[in-house]
């Protein structure tokens, strides 16, 4: 997902299978598959969604790039959205860790979507800080969202 998203050009060996019920890892000749648990449903019209979504939980581990260029990367990718692709992610990410939640908000000031990005600041609790090293610099609302 994250080559064909354009976050990085190294092509992976390991491939991410989201399921809504959890099953071992299986190896396939080189390829690893990994069965990720994924709390929406799973449709034809989801999939772009859940993939971008998945990209921002796991933003730390993408290999060969930097937080700051894999926001670069968001940021350029939700700019070709139309807004009731922006309400579906919203919506989506509602099952989502805090953590992603919080960075889609983010993303989504950062876009003058604030509309949409109040609805996910309702669902986190405003104590707690997001560890994301270096974004304060790249996202001008990160402190709102407690974006380290």
């Amino acid at each position: 997902t994250y080559n064909s998203l354009g976050f990085t050009t190294q092509v992976s060996n390991t491939i991410q299978i989201g399921k809504n019920n959890v099953r071992p890892n299986l190896k396939r000749e080189r390829y690893l598959i990994n069965f990720v648990k994924q709390n929406n449903t799973i449709n034809k019209e989801n999939i772009p969604y859940l993939q971008l979504l998945d990209c921002l939980k796991t933003i730390k581990k993408i290999p060969d790039t930097t937080i700051n260029k894999a926001i670069e990367r968001c940021i350029a990718i939700f700019s070709d959205y139309q807004l009731n692709d922006i309400k579906q992610i919203v919506r989506l990410a509602q099952k989502y860790p805090p953590s992603t939640r919080a960075l889609l908000g983010a993303l989504l000031d950062e876009l003058q979507l604030e509309k949409y990005s109040e609805t996910l600041l309702k669902t986190l609790n405003p104590i707690t800080k997001y560890d994301f090293l270096g974004l304060k610099d790249k996202l001008t609302h990160s402190k709102k969202w407690n974006l380290l």
